[in-house]
């Protein structure tokens, strides 16, 4: 393994359009910074959108006396504690394909085109090269 990123690349076959291949590589520091920034920026404009259509600090203040049910609370904890979901998808995906063997080029707008499958695939993929132990945490010192 090398220190950089660009070094460390994987060929990964798509199980769900053989005999096609993406090559993707390592993010670098700077990259996953700007994935989990542009992820956090998103989620707090969700959020903060999310309390004003249901009413403001008054509503959140009756839906935090409100008791979860444990597959809610299940489903809340597993959102914190996925590491996809620090990282911006359309960030990691322009920043860790490098190529494929599609007879289309590698573009912006190409990769903007993927189908939910094939996104969710390669994302996942790049994060796993990137962060080989899964552990978003501790890797990116948050």
């Amino acid at each position: 393994m090398s220190i950089f990123a660009s070094y460390v690349t994987r060929t990964v076959p798509l199980p769900f359009d053989v005999p096609h291949t993406v090559t993707i590589q390592k993010l670098s520091g700077r990259h996953v910074a700007l994935a989990r920034d542009k992820a956090r920026e998103a989620r707090t404009v969700a959020s903060v959108q999310l309390v004003k259509t249901m009413g403001g600090a008054a509503a959140v203040a009756d839906v935090a006396g409100l008791d979860q049910s444990s597959a809610v609370a299940a489903e809340l904890d597993r959102r914190r504690t996925d590491p996809a979901q620090l990282y911006d998808r359309p960030t990691v995906l322009a920043k860790g394909v490098t190529g494929w063997t599609y007879d289309e080029p590698l573009t912006p707008d190409r990769l903007a085109d993927l189908d939910e499958q094939a996104s969710e695939f390669l994302f996942h993929a790049i994060l796993d090269l990137t962060l080989p132990n899964g552990d978003a945490e501790k890797k990116t010192g948050s």
